[in-house]
């Protein structure tokens, strides 16, 4: 029989040589499958903490008595929290619109991966509400339509995606280079809907068995390594791969138990640094049941158990000289050679303004739907454009004629810097222009972390730092190339258009100022 502190000892060992790699993967998997890293729900010990001295300082309570048993109500409370993970979403959830957390991009982008079936529906509530109101049948199949795409996305995004992670960690126990990109490793030919199967059938049984409670917390035991034997081999039928798991679970659940309760203690730090220590509890924990499977693995094929040979991946579990798995599959690297220090002419400058403008005006479209559910002709202007977006990015690739810049384009990170710093200075004084010439705010980040008067905030400098710099290495070169393909004469034809365009939008919206929900965040500077 296995004993948890020789599989914990060992998992600490493999985890130890491929660190950066796996944390990579964690970061990676909160963002897209919603794997919980830094966990909002943390902030619930604070409700707790909040109602203690609320309550000691009420005035009914006026006993030692009576403090002794508020006391023992809270840290009652307190335990309960921390071993049912059952955080108080509602406070959570008034936390994060008190301090405006709710507002940043992260957070939309987390919240939508999260509860892309919820988000679906508001989505497409917010565009039947901006039409008619008067269909009930059209409401109706539209929020069908919603429940079936969340599922969708799910089924078809997060499932192939949870098998890569487990494939990831596989060939981490022998393969101390291999890379994060491994995560897409179930989206192959031949891998891809037979993970997507075998894991929704999956969830399908989980689900009847929760109905009998105590059945639910069993068969979760028992279905524990359907990912990793998928993983190791994907051409398994889905039912034979959920049987192999509870074949191979089959008087190990207790002691899986067991080893659940061992990560109490991180659990609890997790608790008390608001999740902030999951970055390293995460791949901690996926990496121990990883190192469970093969442990379990190599017992299972030893006594020739139900389908035993289909576990037949060997070079994952021998040891070897090699820094990366051999599959025959991977992704060949294409060499891709990008010259990002073109002089561009003056005919691309100004078709990348607008397409720069454009495309960050529906990236603030997209966002506020999805974020408030609200469809909005975001900007300053009428126009499907914002011409912030479209001046950071041209003034960044206007810059790279210079001398000093194109040195400092080798450095990529002191580029990202350097943008970063640029687009807020912009941000700012753009910002500050517009208030004090027509008393209108088109943002503001008041409240958000990192925030300097409203104007710019930590969060969005980080954004435009990455935007700018796939603007400059990718972006700006690819579209040089295919603006290269028009003749001169539809260029001049094309910029022409849209600066006459642009300049009458910019005439008529300073005489009538574009405002209204979700443009601007109050009609004066001097409302609060």
């Amino acid at each position: 029989m296995w004993k948890i502190k020789d599989i914990k000892t060992i998992s600490k060992q493999i985890l130890k040589k491929n660190l950066w790699t796996l944390l990579l993967a964690g970061i990676f998997m909160t963002f897209i499958a919603g794997r919980y890293i830094i966990n909002n729900d943390a902030f619930s010990n604070l409700k707790i903490v909040y109602d203690y001295i609320r309550d000691r300082n009420a005035e009914q309570i006026i006993t030692s008595d009576d403090r002794g048993q508020i006391i023992n109500k809270y840290l009652d409370e307190l335990l309960s929290q921390i071993f049912t993970g059952d955080y108080l979403s509602g406070f959570i959830n008034q936390y994060n619109e008190s301090h405006n957390i709710t507002k940043g991009v992260i957070f939309t982008i987390f919240d939508v991966l999260l509860k892309s079936q919820t988000q679906i529906q508001n989505i497409i509530n917010s565009i039947r509400t901006y039409g008619n109101e008067n269909y009930e049948i059209f409401t109706s199949t539209l929020l069908l339509i919603a429940a079936i795409l969340g599922l969708l996305i799910r089924g078809l995004v997060i499932y192939p995606l949870r098998i890569g992670e487990s494939r990831l960690y596989l060939e981490s126990i022998n393969y101390p280079k291999t890379r994060v990109r491994r995560i897409a490793y179930a989206f192959r030919k031949g891998r891809y809907f037979s993970s997507v199967k075998t894991l929704l059938l999956m969830e399908i049984y989980k689900i009847l068995w929760n109905f009998t409670i105590i059945g639910g917390l069993i068969k979760n035991y028992s279905y524990k390594m359907v990912t990793y034997i998928i993983a190791e081999n994907p051409n398994i039928k889905a039912r034979d791969a959920i049987k192999i798991s509870r074949e191979m679970m089959n008087g190990n659940k207790w002691n899986a138990l067991k080893l659940d309760f061992s990560f109490l203690g991180w659990v609890f730090l997790q608790f008390i640094t608001f999740g902030l220590a999951g970055i390293y509890v995460t791949p901690y924990y996926s990496m121990t049941y990883t190192e469970l499977y093969k442990v379990l693995r190599f017992d299972y094929i030893k006594n020739k158990k139900y389908k035993y040979e289909m576990l037949n991946d060997e070079k994952l579990f021998e040891e070897n000289d090699l820094e990366k798995y051999p599959d025959q599959y991977e992704i060949q690297k294409k060499k891709i050679k990008i010259d990002y220090n073109k002089k561009y002419e003056p005919s691309s400058i100004i078709l990348f303004f607008f397409i720069f403008s454009f495309v960050g005006w529906l990236w603030e479209v997209l966002l506020y739907l999805v974020r408030d559910g609200i469809l909005v002709n975001r900007g300053v202007m009428y126009g499907p454009w914002l011409p912030i977006y479209g001046t950071g990015c041209t003034i960044i690739i206007l810059l790279t004629r210079f001398k000093n810049i194109r040195k400092m384009l080798k450095k990529p990170f002191i580029t990202f810097i350097v943008i970063s710093i640029l687009c807020s200075v912009i941000e700012y004084f753009t910002s500050w222009y517009i208030e004090k010439t027509t008393g209108l705010r088109y943002w503001d980040y008041t409240g958000v972390f990192g925030n300097i008067n409203g104007r710019i905030c930590l969060e969005c400098s980080i954004f435009f730092g990455l935007g700018g710099s796939l603007c400059v290495y990718i972006v700006a070169p690819f579209l040089e190339r295919q603006i290269q393909k028009l003749t001169n004469k539809v260029k001049i034809t094309i910029c022409t258009l849209l600066i006459t365009i642009f300049f009458i939008d910019h005439i008529y919206s300073k005489d009538y100022p574009h405002t209204g929900d979700g443009i601007t965040m109050r009609e004066s500077i001097d409302e609060k």
